[in-house]
């Protein structure tokens, strides 16, 4: 049987209700008290409930829980001064609310500013399962925290066994939402002492927070010892920045910076980074911009991509798609959107990466004018037209003239026809044109027809469907222009195509197949030209595959495919190969992505040249992951540029959920 009061602010309620209290006190043993003002604010239950008017003190014993909005303070015992909301609490004391759940033996907390003492307590931040432990911590906030000496984890354990791993350190600072800090750190496993700092910040339960970063520690066996320190800078709430320094024993200190901002209108990132070489004597510079920007109607974009040596990427860079390119792209455009076309203001430059940037035509710049396709009666029409400026050092260079508009027209229903019909007017003003003269020009145009039908049969089990089409093309004899772009290639053709398409559809599977001949109606003898083939399957496994083959010299010039079976729901594994006759690459791939276990997972990739280059790259990646932490083993090998030897790094990746990572 539980007793409720109720105290007004009249001394003659708080009379009745003493009174009341002693009278069944005498028929039960637990009570209840709730405080009320407009709405009520404060309830409290306990086995026994003691009321004392000349302190305005509650004692509550057995069982006591004080509820206050979203906040629950238990204890074995509790004493309550009402007019300043201070709590006494002792035995088994709990403090839960939506922010944090406390334990401990004993507290002293004030119930309006949520704000106290703990003594011998565990702190559970519950956004980001951070765990706080120390003898002595002061609550200074809501959501401040300070304690002479303390212990900091992510990770669940239980009291009687030391957590996988805590920092333990002195004038522990805490501010929930943004940032941990102290003093003499000890990094602990399993309750041992591994490293030692005499300075921790971190962030918590926050994703951007001004501070030092985990540096990165590894090594190479072409550039040595690697130690990366970083601090970040969180400028605002749509902008930040990071300083780094990467320290090569073998190579030198190389600085860098990365400044990120969004807003309404604009959104970018900058990234320059340079070192001084020592080993080969070498300055490295490198430059990423990207910007984006709109205003109305109005778009503008940036991308840069400079670095002043050609081989940065093949020393610095761990990227493998990155490493292996031939150009170096930047690009930047201005554009007017209106109804139904596009005005707009091009640049680009490229950096041949093996070869002699001389020769390279830059764009700089071209303006062009673009009409989207126009219903015009049963006619939709286009336009492609601009004015560029190209800039070389080497051979023909200097301003180009390019239109070229279209007209398409289709019509049928089962046997669906399309054709076009595009005109097209270039015209130079060139310096270094050679046999090209400085004014060339050239007027012609292109017609394009092409048929298509669908086929398709429904089975029990499967869908089936056919698609033939055949293709024609027409250029009438042109004039042979400078070499820029894409524009030029537009010479003497007469092309017809034909192309069968299958589809192969149910529930489990999809089977697509594309055979393409070309012929050559202007070529001699050999008018058949390459046959190409394209598959891709989608069942107990996947595959892709494409080829070409020239019968005119009864060889195969180009093949891929990628291969993947799927062991088991986690574990996949890959094999392919690239083939291209021109280009001399005959490559074999292999890989595996697999979670092993619950904890354990691995990838590894293999690239191999079949030509006699041998082993090209090879990576692999182990992964270990717990609740609070995880374990990345990754052993890399890059291949040999020429001159130097391979390249072996080793790197062992310590991810602390909560805290970043930390690498070795």
């Amino acid at each position: 049987m539980n007793i409720r009061a109720v105290k007004q602010q009249s001394s003659r309620a708080v009379v009745f209700i003493r009174k009341f209290f002693y009278f069944i006190s005498l028929f039960c043993s637990s009570a209840l008290l709730l405080f009320c003002s407009d709405v009520c604010a404060v309830t409290i239950t306990a086995d026994h409930l003691e009321y004392l008017h000349e302190e305005d003190k509650y004692t509550a014993i057995g069982n006591v829980r004080i509820e206050k909005e979203d906040a629950l303070l238990k204890a074995d015992k509790i004493i309550l001064y009402n007019k300043t909301s201070d709590a006494e609490a002792t035995g088994n004391v709990s403090y839960n609310d939506s922010e944090t759940l406390i334990n401990t033996d004993r507290a002293e907390i004030n119930l309006e500013t949520k704000t106290g003492k703990l003594y011998n307590a565990v702190i559970l931040l519950k956004k980001s399962n951070s765990w706080i432990n120390g003898e002595n911590i002061q609550k200074l906030s809501e959501d401040h925290y300070y304690a002479a000496t303390a212990t900091f984890t992510t990770c669940d354990s239980e009291a009687s066994i030391p957590p996988d791993w805590c920092f333990k350190g002195k004038d522990v600072d805490l501010i929930i939402g943004k940032k941990l800090i102290a003093k003499d750190v000890t990094y602990r496993v399993r309750g041992v002492p591994v490293l030692y700092s005499p300075y921790l910040w971190t962030p918590i339960e926050t994703e951007r927070a001004t501070g030092f970063l985990f540096p990165v520690i590894g090594s190479s066996s072409r550039k040595g010892f690697r130690l990366s320190p970083a601090f970040f800078w969180n400028i605002d709430e749509n902008r930040d920045a990071i300083f780094f320094l990467d320290y090569y024993s073998k190579r030198g200190l190389g600085t860098g910076i990365e400044y990120r901002y969004i807003d309404l209108a604009n959104y970018g990132k900058w990234q320059a980074f340079h070192i001084r070489d020592q080993e080969l004597k070498k300055d490295y510079f490198e430059l990423k911009v990207t910007h984006n920007t709109q205003i109305g109607d109005i778009k503008g974009y940036l991308d840069v991509n400079y670095i002043n040596q050609k081989d940065f990427y093949k020393e610095y860079s761990e990227e493998t798609k990155i490493n292996i390119q031939r150009f170096l792209q930047s690009t930047g455009e201005v554009s007017a959107q209106f109804t139904n076309s596009r005005l707009y203001l091009l640049g680009q430059y490229w950096i041949d990466l093996n070869g002699e940037n001389s020769i390279l035509p830059q764009k700089l710049p071209e303006l062009g004018y673009v009409i989207n396709p126009t219903r015009i009666g049963p006619f939709l029409f286009a336009m492609n037209s601009s004015i560029a400026n190209f800039y070389r050092d080497e051979e023909a260079r200097g301003q180009r003239l390019d239109i070229n508009p279209t007209l398409y027209h289709s019509f049928g229903d089962a046997v669906r026809f399309f054709q076009s019909v595009s005109l097209r007017e270039t015209a130079y003003n060139l310096q270094n044109g050679g046999d090209y003269g400085s004014s060339p020009h050239r007027e012609t145009f292109q017609y394009r027809a092409s048929a298509l039908t669908r086929f398709i049969k429904k089975y029990d089990s499967f869908t089936h469907i056919i698609e033939p089409s055949l293709e024609y093309k027409f250029i009438p004899e042109t004039r042979s222009l400078p070499l820029f772009d894409s524009t030029e290639l537009f010479n003497k053709t007469s092309q017809s195509q034909f192309s069968l398409l299958n589809i192969f559809l149910s529930k489990d599977y999809l089977l697509y197949a594309r055979l393409t001949q070309p012929y050559d109606l202007n070529g001699d003898d050999k008018s058949l030209l390459p046959t190409a083939l394209e598959a891709f399957f989608r069942g107990p496994f996947i595959l892709r595959f494409d080829m070409s083959y020239d019968s005119n010299k009864g060889r195969t010039e180009t093949v891929n495919s990628e291969i993947g079976f799927k062991i088991t729901d986690k574990t996949i594994i890959r094999a392919g190969e690239r083939y291209s006759r021109q280009d001399n690459i005959l490559l074999s791939a292999a890989g595996i992505d697999s979670a092993l276990t619950k904890n354990w997972a691995i990838n590894a990739s293999i690239w191999y040249d079949l030509k006699g280059n041998g082993l090209r790259e090879s990576a692999v990646q182990a992964t270990y992951t717990q609740q609070c932490w995880t374990i990345v083993a990754m052993f890399r090998r890059k291949p040999s540029d020429g001159v130097n030897p391979p390249d072996y790094s080793f790197t062992f990746l310590i991810e602390l959920k909560g805290l970043g990572a930390f690498k070795i």
